[in-house]
């Protein structure tokens, strides 16, 4: 009896462990890329958070404007297939002028794995997918995103 409880819980816990190991394989998902402009101008850096209901949520990065490597799984595996909200962040270098930016602060990671303080750049609302109104239908194959962001 030991012998099977010991068995039972080993299967259980490689389940989860290969349940939750990060593999993309039999998920639906399709590459995102696309702007994101700020009051006109391409937003030279930041997040965004792409949701999919009932599935993890996918995150990916604000390069001059230009959004790259969105993952969900692996490295810049995509996002899955369905009806989004969005989040966007964009966190001023510290020192930067904060000039016309939201009136909170947020932290993110930096680089070297620690957290860079600074201060919103776009309006809080952007930050949280349920009050952004952002929204796209992410289908199978490429899909170019274009978010105009403003005050």
């Amino acid at each position: 009896m030991r012998y099977a409880a010991y068995f039972l819980v080993h299967f259980a816990l490689v389940a989860v462990i290969a349940g939750a190991g990060g593999c993309s394989n039999g998920h639906n998902l399709a590459q995102v890329h696309g702007t994101v402009t700020y009051q006109g101008k391409p937003l030279k850096n930041g997040t965004i958070i792409i949701e999919v209901s009932d599935n993890r949520p996918a995150y990916g990065q604000i390069v001059d404007g230009q959004i790259v490597n969105v993952s969900t799984f692996e490295q810049n595996d995509g996002v899955p297939v369905g009806e989004a909200t969005i989040a966007i962040n964009s966190i001023a270098e510290p020192g930067a002028d904060n000039k016309g930016g939201a009136s909170g602060s947020a932290d993110r990671p930096s680089e070297s794995g620690g957290i860079v303080t600074g201060k919103n750049i776009l309006p809080l609302r952007y930050a949280n997918p349920a009050t952004s109104g952002l929204t796209a239908t992410i289908a199978a194959g490429d899909n170019e995103l274009s978010f105009e962001l403003s005050k």
